[in-house]
């Protein structure tokens, strides 16, 4: 007897409401306020979505504030692109393309956030990327910190970036983008935004000691971690 042939997936993942949604909504909702009350962001930046089983995602409506939003603005989208999606009553975020390439780059994330770190503006459109292994915390936690050079926000290339980057045998946590922010994942939405605070500790923390007078290269009394040699920053050609 042949197996039982599993049926298709629906022709619209987003046509009824996923059972999951109510509590995935309600933790995008209090990522987005944590995020504002951190000062991650401003204004209406940044998005969050969280993986809906195999199909569907949750995500930040566009053009909105999320420290303002409630439970039922929060968008739900098929995974992969579908047609007409354009005509949506609320849009998702511009960056959806982003969040669809790190869930298929990353089969294990079940959260995407990303934000416009203020400190890693600083850094970034100043030419630096800082070196991870600076602090015992963010050696720990965060030992491959990928860089991406500047892209248009929006952009196809830039979600393809942002999915190579996150992929790969050392799997990276989070991805530092060139004047604009850092994309982070996680098993959970929180586990994502405490690797995007994590992140701008690390940039913080580099901006105010140069902001002293001195270089975190040199300040190193030896390797945080056994076998660790001191890196120095990879160097990015500035943009008018």
């Amino acid at each position: 007897m042949q197996p039982p042939v599993p049926p298709p997936p629906p022709s619209s993942p987003v046509a009824h409401p996923h059972p999951a949604l109510e509590a995935a909504a309600e933790a995008l909702v209090a990522a987005g306020a944590r995020l504002a009350a951190g000062g991650l962001i401003v204004a209406a930046e940044g998005n969050l979505s969280i993986r809906l089983g195999p199909y569907a995602i949750a995500i930040t409506p566009a053009g909105r504030r999320k420290d303002e939003l409630a439970p039922r603005d929060i968008v739900v989208v098929a995974i992969e692109p579908e047609p007409d999606e354009s005509r949506r009553a609320i849009r998702p975020s511009s960056d959806l393309a982003i969040h669809r390439a790190v869930y298929a780059a990353r089969p294990d994330a079940t959260a995407v956030a990303h934000a416009h770190l203020p400190a890693s503006l600083a850094l970034t459109t100043s030419g630096i990327v800082p070196d991870p292994e600076i602090l015992p915390e963010t050696a720990l936690a965060l030992p491959h910190l990928p860089f991406v050079p500047y892209q248009e926000p929006g952009s196809a290339g830039l979600a393809a970036a942002v999915g190579a980057a996150l992929s790969g045998s050392w799997a990276a946590g989070v991805v530092l983008l060139e004047r604009h922010g850092a994309v982070a994942v996680g098993r959970t939405i929180d586990e994502a935004v405490d690797r995007l605070e994590t992140v701008e500790l690390l940039c913080r923390t580099w901006r105010d000691a140069l902001l002293v007078g001195g270089d975190p290269r040199r300040r190193r009394r030896g390797p945080v971690l056994p076998g660790a040699a001191a890196r120095t920053p990879r160097p990015i050609r500035r943009r008018p």
